[in-house]
């Protein structure tokens, strides 16, 4: 399912110029709706928003020449190194964390919103470890 916010600029975007296999159906609706209600019966949002800054604040306590920046918001976490980030992909993975790359130096951690706390404390200690190896 999805959505689409029109600005000012094309706001006279005429009916049926724009649109989606599935947009609209009902399943897809009735999906929609149940995420929805998950997410606001288990305070997800909230959850990342809390994991999402002890995250932040546990990566800023590794000391690692070959960090250069850590950004984020919420569960979305970026580790920006002083060399490319492909290695330390693998390392991480051979270890049981996944993470992705955004662009060629930039480690991406992106969890699911249900992880644990434990589970991030986990990932912390890995990507610490692959970091000062």
């Amino acid at each position: 399912m999805g959505a689409v916010l029109i600005g000012v600029r094309v706001a006279e975007l005429s009916p049926g110029l724009h649109g989606s296999t599935f947009g609209g159906n009902p399943l897809a609706c009735a999906a929609g709706l149940a995420t929805l209600q998950v997410l606001e019966k288990e305070g997800l949002p909230e959850a990342a928003a809390r994991k999402g800054e002890w995250l932040l604040t546990a990566l800023s306590k590794i000391k690692s020449p070959l960090i250069r920046d850590l950004r984020g918001l919420g569960l979305m976490v970026g580790i920006e190194l002083k060399t490319k980030v492909a290695p330390y992909l693998q390392a991480l993975a051979d270890d049981g964390v996944l993470a992705l790359s955004a662009g060629m130096t930039v480690l991406r951690l992106l969890p699911p919103l249900v992880i644990t706390d434990e589970q991030l404390e986990r990932a912390v200690d890995a990507i610490d470890r692959v970091l000062k190896e």
